[in-house]
């Protein structure tokens, strides 16, 4: 008897991709994951570009099919790249379908494997040189942030678009950051030493990892976690510490595995102290870290250990927030938002404190109900993002709801500005601003 090897997407380059998927029911392959897709079309009415498109190519269950060809050879990559690309690009690996599934199919992951394979430039190279930095050379990306934000003071970054001259040299993304960011961003640790707020207290009981929105572009919410956090640990703050996300979704998987590794070597070295975040991207992408390292169990025991003491802002959110009264003169909704999945432990608490407190003007949402693009996805090349952010938009407007909350301070940046554009009275908040 032989063994079955099951087909891959990329034989000649098994390094770029993981070896077997973590899904609810147990470990496969990849080809396996994609087979396991009956073809039932229950995500398609959960999949905003389908909506959009009505097109089966761009439906779920079209594109695992895509993949499941490739892996088969009955398809040339080659010969219809141009329509994979468009095909998984648009993809907004939001996980609804995933959601929508009996079978849990995780198609955000196929997606990622398929871009891996095709090895797409999804991003403006320039955008993705200077996110890289995050975690090839950590300190150079804070001074290139900073010589940003200067610039952008100096109006010098306003001159640029203009004029032309930004997206002559490859900067046109400069525009649309430029309109999602407060006009002024005052560094973290100035935000932290004004409202007294200690980074590395003695005898830490907990490590806060900021999220990169958090502590570079709208310190005042990592100020929140960290007040939050306060009231129940002694929190110590790692700022510009990569998790390996933006690796493991724009960039390759080997970069990633290193920058999780690091992180989970200096937390071993830390005590083994609870992790948390206030990204729920970052959140669901290290809950799923074990997946990297599955040809070698020492290092997967070590994730599996680390994913345990995973915590989201959801979790040390006390029972009456402080500000919770700002925010009951108008109907309230959750936008569940978030990169691979979109239902769990974090989704639950944050939906279950905000019924709680609001009661009748807590909003539920509907399945047809738009969220917010996770993770950059506005800046992907055939993206959809303004034909989705407006549905989401229209939501917020057809049930009147005065407040949106996200659980990733981008989705919060993105959702105002779409708010402030077409329906002011509504505004978008993190999650964690219920305590002020």
């Amino acid at each position: 008897m032989f063994d079955f090897i099951p087909p891959q997407l990329d034989p000649l380059h098994p390094k770029r991709h993981l070896t077997l998927l973590d899904t609810p029911f147990g470990e496969r392959s990849v080809y396996n994951s994609i087979c396991f897709c009956n073809r039932c079309g229950s995500c398609q009415q959960a999949c905003p570009t389908y909506w959009l498109s009505g097109e089966e190519t761009f439906s779920p269950r079209g594109r695992n099919q895509l993949a499941r060809l490739i892996a088969e050879k009955k398809l040339d990559a080659k010969k219809n790249r141009a329509l994979l690309a468009k095909a998984v690009n648009s993809c907004l690996l939001c996980g609804r379908c995933t959601q929508a599934c009996a079978g849990k199919i995780p198609t955000a992951e196929h997606m990622l494997e398929l871009r891996r394979t095709l090895q797409l430039s999804t991003l403006p190279k320039t955008l993705f040189t200077l996110l890289s930095w995050r975690t090839t050379h950590p300190r150079l990306f804070s001074r290139a942030v900073r010589l940003g934000a200067f610039l952008r003071a100096g109006g010098l970054l306003f001159l640029a678009r203009k004029t032309g001259l930004a997206r002559l040299v490859g900067f046109g993304w400069v525009n649309y950051i430029s309109q999602l960011l407060p006009r002024r961003t005052p560094a973290l640790q100035k935000v932290l030493k004004e409202q007294n707020l200690s980074t590395s207290p003695e005898k830490p009981t907990l490590i806060y990892l900021p999220s990169l929105e958090a502590e570079f572009c709208t310190p005042d919410l990592a100020a929140s976690v960290l007040k939050a956090a306060n009231q129940k640990y002694r929190a110590t703050l790692w700022p510009n510490t990569p998790s390996g996300l933006f690796d493991y979704v724009y960039g390759n998987v080997r970069q990633s595995r290193r920058a999780v590794k690091r992180l989970i070597i200096r937390w071993q070295k830390a005590g083994q102290l609870p992790l948390l975040t206030d990204s729920i991207d970052v959140y669901l992408f290290l809950l799923r870290a074990p997946q990297l390292f599955d040809a070698w169990p020492k290092h997967r025991r070590q994730a599996q250990e680390f994913a345990k003491q995973l915590k989201f802002v959801t979790d040390i959110l006390p029972r009456n927030p402080a500000n919770a009264e700002a925010f009951k003169n108008a109907p309230v909704r959750l936008d569940k938002g978030a990169l691979f999945l979109r239902e769990g432990k974090a989704f639950d608490k944050a939906q279950a404190i905000l019924k709680t407190l609001f009661k009748k003007n807590f909003v539920e949402c509907l399945y047809k109900d738009a969220d917010a693009p996770a993770f950059g996805y506005s800046f992907v090349r055939f993206n959809r993002a303004p034909e989705i952010w407006l549905r989401a938009v229209q939501s917020a407007a057809r049930t009147q709801t005065g407040t949106v909350f996200t659980l990733s301070g981008l989705s919060a940046l993105e959702l105002n500005f779409y708010l402030k554009k077409f329906y002011p009275s509504a505004k978008a908040d993190h999650f964690v601003r219920l305590n002020g």
